[in-house]
C-alpha cells in the first residue's frame, strides 16, 4: 500500500511550505532512471451520507485494483456523515479487502473536508499523486485509464465530462446543472482567468509534491473551490493543469441546490478580490480540525 498512514488525533503537525522537501523537481510520474513504472496514487473520497452509494464505490475500486494489480491507499474522508456511511464502508472493505483508511471530522462541508484531508495524506503518504474522487461512483475510478502522463511531475490533471468517450457513454446533465456550470464557467473566466469549461467535475489528481503548497493557500469552504485550486495553481503555483475526457453516470439526486447558483457567484467574486489583494501569494495556516485518522 506504500508507506503506512499512522493514527493521528489531528492536523496540527501539517507544515504547507511551498513545496515539500522530498519533491523531485523536473521528475516524471511514469518515468523513473530511464524507464517506465507505474504513478502511484492514494484515493482520497470526501463523503456526507453516501451510505446508498459507498458500497458500490468501494466494489469498483476493488474491481480496478485487481485489474492492475495495485495497492493504493484508500482514504474516506467522512464529513460528519450520519447515515451509516462510515459503518457501511468498514464493513465493505472489509469484505473487498481494500486497504481503507478512515478520516473524519464534524460536518463543515466539501470544501473543508478536502482541503483537510489531502494535507493529512500529503503529510502521510510517499505517492507521487493524491486523487480527489467523489463517493458516489458517478465518476468511477477506472477512468484513470484515460490519462496521458505528461513527463512533467507537477502536471494537475482534472476530469471534464462528455456525452461519450473511450468507448463509454456518459449522461449530460440537466437544464438546471447545465445552466449553473454555465455561469460558473463564465464566472470562473472572467474574475479567475480559467479557461476550463468543467472546473467543478469530482474527478481530479494532484501531485503530492505541491499538495501542501496548493491546499494550504485554500481559503474557500463553498462550492467554488475547485475553481479557486485552479487558480491558485496556474497563476500562482505555475503548475500545468491537463484536462481528461471521463463520463458521468449519476446515482442519485444531486445535494446541489438552485440557491448554489447565488451563493457560488458571490463565492467567486470574493476569490477574485482576494487574488486582487495578494492574499494567495503565501501559504495560510487554518486552524486544524478535529479528526482522526485510521485504519478499518
Amino acid at each position: 500500500m506504500g508507506a503506512a498512514l499512522t493514527e493521528v488525533e489531528s492536523m496540527s503537525g501539517v507544515n504547507v511550505d511551498d513545496r515539500d522537501s522530498r519533491a523531485v523537481p523536473g521528475g516524471s510520474p511514469v518515468a523513473s532512471a530511464g524507464h517506465e513504472r507505474r504513478a502511484s496514487i492514494a484515493v482520497v473520497m470526501p463523503a456526507y451520507n453516501e451510505a446508498d452509494r459507498i458500497e458500490q464505490t468501494l466494489a469498483s475500486i476493488a474491481r480496478y485494483f485487481g485489474e492492475h494489480d495495485v495497492d493504493w491507499p484508500i482514504v474516506l474522508a467522512d464529513d460528519g456523515s450520519t447515515d451509516g456511511t462510515v459503518e457501511r464502508a468498514t464493513t465493505a472493505a472489509r469484505r473487498l479487502e481494500l486497504p481503507l483508511r478512515l478520516l473524519t471530522f464534524e460536518h463543515r462541508g466539501k470544501a473543508a473536508t478536502v482541503r483537510d484531508a489531502m494535507l493529512a495524506v500529503a503529510a502521510e503518504t510517499e505517492v507521487d499523486y493524491l486523487m480527489m474522487l467523489d463517493a458516489d461512483d458517478e465518476l468511477p475510478i477506472s477512468q484513470l485509464d484515460h490519462i496521458s502522463w505528461s513527463a512533467d511531475a507537477r502536471t494537475i490533471y482534472i476530469g471534464r465530462r462528455v456525452a461519450e468517450t473511450h468507448g463509454s457513454q456518459g449522461v449530460m446533465p440537466t437544464p438546471l446543472r447545465r445552466l449553473m456550470s454555465g455561469t460558473m464557467r463564465l464566472a470562473s473566466r472572467v474574475l479567475l482567468g480559467l479557461t476550463y469549461p468543467d472546473t467543478q467535475c469530482g474527478f481530479k489528481l494532484f501531485p503530492r509534491d505541491y499538495a501542501r503548497a496548493l491546499f494550504g493557500r485554500q481559503w474557500t469552504t463553498g462550492w467554488v473551490f475547485d475553481a479557486e485550486l485552479l487558480a491558485i495553481a496556474t497563476r500562482v503555483l505555475r503548475l500545468p493543469v491537463q484536462e481528461v475526457e471521463v463520463t458521468w453516470q449519476p446515482r442519485g439526486e444531486s445535494k446541489v441546490g438552485a440557491s448554489a447558483m447565488l451563493v457560488s457567484g458571490l463565492a467567486m467574486l470574493g476569490v477574485g478580490v482576494r487574488f486582487r489583494l495578494g492574499l494567495y501569494d503565501r501559504p495560510r495556516r487554518p486552524k486544524p480540525a478535529r479528526s482522526r485518522l485510521s485504519s478499518t
